[in-house]
């Protein structure tokens, strides 16, 4: 009689992303069915420089596929930009100085020994959100996060934007408020990121502190505290987060303008401090929009993948390149 034979477990390909931010980075195994296998985290420090950045990356990203257990075909980066799609070049990013005119890509590609793609967060967090969030489907939406920065991802057609050279949906630089003191680590004088961003938030907390003002604030006051003041009812606080409300609104008002999207997806930290502000938010949003938004009400919504949304996208970025598909569809 012939034996049993017990075959060795077939394993599908995955792919390692990263998402790159101002204050993390984060690794991931993503299986082709968007299933997040593993995962890391480290401090991004990007004052230590990108060199520093990318050896700590590599070596994040190869204890993250050790964990994974499965074959990896590409990595995908979503990054903080602005960054170049082509070669991961920095364009002068607000949030990670001294980056600009470099690439890790390269030399992650040789760590890792596996094709390298690049792409700016928001973009790729958008790719996401039209493949796995509540906007599955949709050909024409707009991702914007929220957080210690403000950036936005563009899809139209069912295909990225990114621009002439990746610079596009950088909707934090869009101005607001020329005439309110703006914390844009870009120098865009009243620009959303620079009144309305986790920075911003942070900033203008400290500064009001340092002047003088009757608060429970103090010199150190990140975003988290502003918010969590503000329920408790400090009313420096609470002015804050007012005027945060109001600027997203006319920024969010403005891509609604532009785009015409079907959905409008919010993401970030400052989405999460202002989750008891949602409809207030949705409110001041409506009272900015265009006349067409009247009946149907604004297509505003939060977004159901979280802090995923970014590797997602990544793992997305790296199954169109690597297989040359053109949409950078993952298998449902």
């Amino acid at each position: 009689m012939r034996e049993n034979v017990r075959m060795p477990a077939v394993h599908p390909a995955a792919y390692l992303t990263a998402d790159i931010g101002a204050t993390s980075m984060r690794a991931a195994v993503v299986a082709t069915d968007g299933r997040l296998l593993a995962r890391r985290q480290v401090p991004t420090e990007a004052a230590r420089g990108i060199e520093d950045a990318t050896g700590r990356l590599a070596t994040l990203l190869a204890a993250v596929r050790w964990e994974g257990g499965v074959p990896v075909v590409a990595t995908g980066i979503s990054t903080a930009g602005p960054v170049d799609p082509s070669d991961g070049t920095y364009r002068h990013p607000p949030n990670l100085p001294g980056w600009h005119g470099h690439s890790m890509a390269a030399d992650l590609s040789i760590a890792l020994g596996t094709p390298v793609y690049v792409g700016h967060d928001a973009t790729l967090a958008a790719l996401a959100e039209t493949r796995y969030g509540a906007a599955r489907g949709a050909r024409d939406l707009v991702y914007l996060t929220v957080s210690t920065g403000i950036g936005a991802g563009i899809i139209a057609g069912g295909r990225m934007v990114t621009g002439a050279s990746g610079g596009a949906g950088e909707a934090g630089h869009l101005i607001v408020a020329p005439d309110v003191r703006s914390w844009c680590g870009a120098g865009c004088p009243g620009c959303l990121e620079g009144v309305a961003s986790g920075a911003a938030l942070a900033g203008e907390a400290r500064q009001r502190s340092a002047e003088g003002a009757r608060t429970a604030l103090g010199p150190d006051a990140d975003a988290v505290e502003v918010f969590r003041a503000a329920e408790q009812g400090d009313a420096l606080a609470g002015e804050l987060v007012e005027a945060c409300i109001q600027h997203l609104a006319a920024g969010i008002a403005g891509l609604l303008a532009v785009f015409d999207p079907e959905a409008l997806i919010l993401g970030g930290g400052v989405m999460d401090g202002l989750a008891g502000r949602w409809d207030d938010l949705l409110a001041t949003v409506q009272r900015h929009a265009l006349p067409r938004y009247a009946e149907s009400g604004v297509p505003v919504q939060r977004t159901v993948l979280g802090d995923d949304a970014s590797l997602l996208g990544a793992a997305a970025l790296a199954a169109q390149s690597s297989q040359g598909d053109a949409t950078g569809t993952l298998d449902p």
